[in-house]
């Protein structure tokens, strides 16, 4: 009876994470609010030496300069870009390379003709845990945070960086854990 229990744990838990990584998956559909950002691995976890390419987008024609703040696990500011040569383009059409979170937005029906202003920066995370990339869109007149507060919209985004094996980490971690599982069940029966 309890190895039932002990099973149908584990099969709720691993139901809950199954669902809270397709929740956290379409953060692209914020751009309907008029400001969105996403990176290439989002909803995924990234080894660490990969490149990330955060992509930040809007429908404000009047925004002209985005800026790119990578933090790492501590909340540390690691990158700091500021990007000015927006490109724009109308849906369905989307920049090459974009991630398939925005190919999936601007090819829906629904999305048809929308003019998106894009901006993208790439960086490579150089440690392990949570970062985070955010994203402050500047309109006219737009001063740099310290000298005035002329920020259109600030999104942020996150990412987990892991060992460069994440399989073998996450399966053996799994084994070790159902291993554990199996001898506590052989000396519950002695």
């Amino acid at each position: 009876m309890k190895t039932m229990h002990a099973i149908l744990l584990l099969l709720t838990f691993c139901l809950f994470l199954g669902l809270s990584i397709q929740i956290s998956y379409a953060q692209w559909s914020a751009i309907n609010s008029g400001y969105a950002v996403t990176t290439n691995w989002h909803g995924k976890e990234v080894p660490i030496g990969q490149s990330v390419t955060a992509w930040a987008g809007t429908i404000n024609s009047l925004v002209y300069q985005v800026e790119f703040k990578w933090k790492n696990e501590t909340g540390h500011v690691v990158y700091d870009v500021n990007v000015t040569n927006l490109v724009s383009y109308i849906t369905p059409n989307y920049p090459p390379d974009a991630p398939q979170e925005i190919i999936e937005w601007a090819t829906n029906s629904r999305n048809a003709n929308i003019t998106i202003f894009y901006a993208n920066n790439t960086q490579i995370p150089n440690s392990l845990g949570n970062w985070s990339v955010q994203v402050f869109f500047y309109g006219p007149g737009g001063h740099l945070m310290d000298q005035g507060t002329d920020i259109v919209a600030i999104r942020a985004t996150s990412f987990n960086v892991i060992p460069d094996f994440p399989v073998v980490g996450t399966a053996g971690a799994l084994v070790a854990m159902l291993l554990g599982l199996n001898l506590f069940m052989r000396r519950k029966r002695q």
